[in-house]
């Protein structure tokens, strides 16, 4: 198959790093895939792409060859201009609901209009697709969910335990810090950095030894001292560097609110094996029906964060288990391979729908 992504931006960016990992996933598949972008920089990905820049995503291929069977419109301002190329298939990607975000607030009725149009919407779980036929209704349009790549080369777990650190913290000797790693945009309200922070700030008020690391695309370093102190704040971080920033973390916390699309951060640190506390929020809830890969706690409540985050550094029975579990999750859910398969899943039973749509109106006449 031809297929074609269009995306507004190529920066460094979760939803832009996920239409790269898929891209190349179809690829091995023996998929002709492409990605079509207004602007940006792609030279973060670690992986060989190409990108054909463009000033608008609307503009016709120069001829029928070049027409994609497949376009996917990857974001809300996206999907008109999907409509307009006026290809076999069209699908509308969906990462998190755009309509459910504060800062998208005044744009609401312009995100529900571009859901309204029936396109086959193709989201990375079900809670979402859950999320969209609530809102538009169970029969507005059709609804695929594919899942999300976790790039498992490169975010795995150490071959050996460099943590000896925890023997000596149970026994009141350590001489290091817990490390406590942070991840997200601090402006993006669903993210609600500020709840970890808080978090953080509770441990090391009572005492607690604790190194904390930031990773931000933005750097808001400033702002967010002012809630506590940050021993190392990373910012535009590279999937390889990351991943090591992963790995010599002792302590994850994922503190989303309930719209978030997926949570790719959390799933990455689940990856490496890193015992992590989450927020009960149906994307982190969608890994696994035992609930057991990480300590999930009330989303907005700082508190239950810190004491879920003490019962980890002093219980090594249950930091073992969550690592276990949490590499077992992820390497099961989020391979590329099954998420490939489930977009060609897609692709054939849309195919298979207006063939017959074809085949009645032929019928018909």
């Amino acid at each position: 198959m031809k297929i074609c992504y269009l995306l507004e931006s190529t920066e460094l960016w979760g939803g832009v790093r996920t239409v790269f990992d898929e891209v190349r996933a179809l690829r091995k598949r023996g998929h002709d895939v492409s990605i079509r972008a207004l602007g940006g920089d792609h030279r973060w990905y670690p992986h060989k792409v190409s990108i054909h820049y463009v000033n608008d995503l609307s503009v016709p291929f120069r001829n029928r060859k070049c027409l994609p069977d497949v376009v996917i419109a990857t974001f809300w301002t996206t999907v008109k201009a999907a409509l307009h190329l006026r290809c076999p298939l069209t699908f509308h990607y969906c990462q998190g609901y755009e309509g459910d975000s504060i800062e998208f607030s005044s744009l609401r009725e312009a995100i529900a209009e571009a859901y309204r149009l029936p396109l086959p919407k193709v989201t990375t779980g079900e809670w979402l697709a859950k999320r969209l036929r609530e809102g538009f209704g169970p029969d507005a349009f059709k609804i695929y969910s594919v899942g999300q790549i976790v790039d498992l080369d490169i975010f795995r777990p150490l071959r050996f335990s460099p943590l000896p650190f925890w023997k000596k913290l149970l026994s009141g000797k350590a001489e290091g810090k817990v490390r406590i790693l942070v991840s997200g945009l601090f402006e993006a309200s669903v993210k609600a950095i500020p709840d970890a922070l808080h978090a953080v700030a509770i441990l090391k008020k009572k005492g607690h030894k604790v190194h904390l690391t930031r990773v931000s695309t933005v750097d808001t370093s400033h702002q967010e001292r002012g809630i506590t102190e940050i021993d190392e704040y990373h910012v535009y971080v590279r999937s390889a560097r990351m991943a090591k920033i992963y790995q010599s973390s002792h302590l994850y916390i994922a503190p989303s609110l309930a719209h978030e699309g997926f949570g790719l951060p959390f799933a990455e640190a689940l990856a490496c094996g890193i015992p992590s506390v989450a927020t009960a929020i149906p994307s982190h809830l969608s890994f696994d029906e035992k609930h057991d890969y990480a300590l999930f706690v009330s989303e907005g409540d700082p508190t239950s964060i810190a004491e879920a985050a003490l019962k980890i550094m002093h219980n090594k029975t249950l930091r073992e288990n969550l690592s276990k579990r949490g590499i077992e999750v992820v390497n099961r859910n989020c391979s590329s391979d099954l998420v490939a398969a489930r977009w060609e899943e897609a692709v054939l039973s849309e195919e298979l729908a207006c063939s017959r749509h074809a085949e009645a109106e032929r019928t018909e006449r």
